[in-house]
């Protein structure tokens, strides 16, 4: 009888001690989890932030183009290089030197002039640096 009457108190303060060890447990796991996850998208950010992504778009006046040339992403890109992977057929003047650097939603223009019969398309790749990466690409197709 006593030991029953033992028993009880004892179960009273064990049982509320395991509940919370294993509570706390729980809680632990889940913040680490979130720890993990919030240094693994401050890490994505991070990277971002040093990508520059370079793309082009074309607008035409009759017989001119203009190749617009522009950075959106968030770094700067150094040494832009442009190589059309398709015949420009039609197209006079289109040339584009290598460009030294284009800031973050900055932009440069190369112009050309377009004979009767020209093509409609151009493919495009883009090479440049950034602080994330040398020799990044992008390929695209312009409609003109």
């Amino acid at each position: 009888m006593e030991n029953a009457s033992l028993i009880l108190p004892i179960l009273a303060i064990l049982v509320p001690i395991y509940i919370y060890v294993r509570h706390d447990r729980k809680i632990k796991n889940q913040e680490k989890k979130l720890n993990d996850y919030q240094l693994k998208k401050f890490e994505l950010e991070d990277i971002e932030n040093k990508k520059a992504q370079i793309k082009g778009n074309i607008i035409t006046n009759g017989g001119r183009g203009v190749l617009k040339v522009f950075n959106t992403g968030k770094s700067t890109a150094h040494n832009i290089r442009l190589e059309l992977l398709s015949k420009p057929e039609g197209i006079i003047g289109l040339e584009f030197d290598p460009f030294a650097m284009l800031n973050s939603q900055e932009s440069t223009e190369t112009s050309f002039f377009l004979a009767e019969g020209h093509t409609s398309t151009l493919k495009v790749k883009y090479t440049w640096n950034n602080s994330y990466k040398e020799d990044n690409e992008f390929i695209q197709v312009l409609t003109i």
